[in-house]
């Protein structure tokens, strides 16, 4: 139920995202015609039902991520005093047992990072970092970047056509294929799904050209590959993208309107 609603919620976004305002009447009804189109009735007993378990779930991972970030926090506030008094008394024993669990302490709260930031299929990153990391806090640009919008060609069609797990590997493989060849020629990127079937690469490189070039290659030579699934079926992986060049305090939200519609036009 859990993808579902992931889906749904995707759909309704995808299809609002051009509107300058959404009033909750309008993201409802965009909401309920996806739901029904997914043979949902988000007004039956059994859906409100599977929809506060669904929040149970939620509300008890919530609170273990808290109980772990607080342990953690508690960790830190231990390992600083008992820092201040090893430097005072000059015991380079105690300061090398502190380093050792400073690492430790750093690489639990990496995890804790990578469990809210980082898209559970793909691994890169998700809408949460791009509005809580990547933005500022007015959903404003940082600093000049170059922004390129994916869009996987098919993806709905072959998950109905299909079945799911295809189209999940389909998505799995464009990204790792995407982030070999960037990695390949040594570009400063960052990627985001954004969507279900939608990925922004934010790339720190003032070159368009360049960057416009290694794109419309990497596109080139990921069409030029064949997948082939279990069951036989051949797919040509590839995608839509469009391109644009971001300055600080830029609208996140234009550019990414200006982003679809170039890639729709």
């Amino acid at each position: 139920m859990k993808e579902k609603l992931k889906e749904i919620t995707d759909l309704t976004i995808n299809e609002l995202l051009e509107e300058e305002v959404i009033l909750p009447s309008e993201y409802f009804e965009c909401f309920d015609k996806h739901a029904k189109l997914s043979e949902i009735e988000i007004n039956d007993e059994s859906f409100e039902k599977e929809v506060d378990d669904l929040l149970l779930n939620e509300i008890s991972t919530i609170n273990d991520y808290v109980k772990t970030a607080t342990k953690s926090v508690d960790s830190a506030a231990s390992l600083t005093l008992d820092a201040q008094k090893a430097i005072k008394e000059n015991n380079s024993d105690a300061l090398k047992k502190l380093y050792t669990q400073i690492k430790d302490l750093q690489e639990e709260l990496q995890n804790i990072s990578e469990n809210i930031y980082k898209d559970y299929l793909t691994n890169a990153y998700n809408k949460k970092w791009l509005y809580h990391k990547y933005l500022a806090d007015n959903s404003k640009i940082k600093e000049d970047s170059i922004l390129i919008l994916i869009d996987v060609k098919d993806f709905e069609y072959i998950k109905k056509t299909y079945n799911k797990l295809i189209s999940t590997n389909l998505i799995i493989f464009i990204y790792e294929f995407i982030n070999k060849e960037f990695n390949k020629e040594g570009v400063d990127f960052e990627i985001c799904r954004y969507l279900s079937s939608k990925f922004i690469i934010s790339i720190k490189n003032d070159n368009y050209n360049s960057v416009a070039s290694l794109i419309k290659n990497t596109s080139s030579v990921l069409f030029g590959t064949t997948l082939k699934s279990n069951s036989g079926v051949m797919i040509k992986p590839n995608y839509k993208y469009s391109t644009l060049s971001a300055k600080k305090d830029d609208s996140f939200h234009e550019i990414l309107n200006s982003l679809m519609k170039k890639l729709e036009a």
